[in-house]
This record gives C-alpha cells, structure tokens and sequence, in this order.
C-alpha cells in the first residue's frame, strides 16, 4: 500500500502510474525463478542460490515486453530526483501525518 501511494503522491501521469502502482511485474519475474529454481535438488551455498537465481532473472527476461507508458519514463525520473531532493523535514511531517 506504500508504494501505491508513493506513486500517487509523485503525481505521475496515470497510465504510467497504473504500470508501477501493480506487482504483476515482480510477481511474474519471481513464478520463472521458482520454475528455474525447481530443478535444484541440493543447494550447496549462497552463492549457487544467487546462480540460479540470476539464471531464472535472465529467463525471465525473454518474455519481458516494453512498458506500455515507456515513453513517460523521463517523467518518472524528474519526480523522483524532485522528491530526493526535498529536505528530509518535509518527508518527516508527511510521515507524521499519516
């Protein structure tokens, strides 16, 4: 619920917001590793955790398509250095008021 309303109070441009405000990206990406991942029967280490892992990520980038508001995505970063660069007092009384 936060980071809906991150993206809302960024006040991006709605089709924009309505890819960003969904984590039916992340979840996507995630079903591919654990079927990439479902292959290992032993895991060793860390580090064969994170191979694997990094394999299903690449997977998983085959079928990745174009965000359909791509073209509003230099948007997206103005808002984001803006709210960077907002002094922390204001973060702070917005938090307090929530």
């Amino acid at each position: 619920l936060d980071e809906i309303l991150t993206v809302t109070r960024l006040g991006l441009p709605p089709e924009l917001r309505r890819s960003l405000a969904s984590t039916n990206i992340v979840e996507s990406m995630n079903a591919v590793i654990r079927q990439v991942c479902r292959n290992v029967k032993r895991w060793r280490d860390a580090k064969m955790a994170l191979r694997w892992t990094a394999a299903g990520m690449l997977e998983a980038a085959k079928g990745f398509r174009r965000l359909k508001a791509h073209k509003q995505l230099p948007v997206l970063k103005a808002a984001l250095e803006k709210h960077r660069s907002k002094p922390e007092d204001a973060v702070d009384q917005v938090a307090d008021a929530a």
